[in-house]
């Protein structure tokens, strides 16, 4: 299992945002990345900005 974690410690995405469904180009390529092509799950944390979380498995 790989574990990729970024955050900052800016303003943060609101609350009310789903990633799953927004217009952003530069989210809608993570969120393709980890799920469509790595096959994994992308987790968001909201406490002290922003944080992303990609979890995948490696090929054998």
């Amino acid at each position: 299992m790989i574990q990729l974690s970024i955050s900052d410690d800016g303003i943060g995405i609101p609350k009310d945002l789903d990633i799953k469904n927004i217009e952003s180009l530069g989210l809608k390529l993570v969120t393709s990345l980890a799920e469509s092509q790595l096959h994994g799950e992308i987790i968001l944390t909201r406490e002290n900005g922003t944080g992303f979380q990609i979890n995948f498995r490696t090929k054998k």
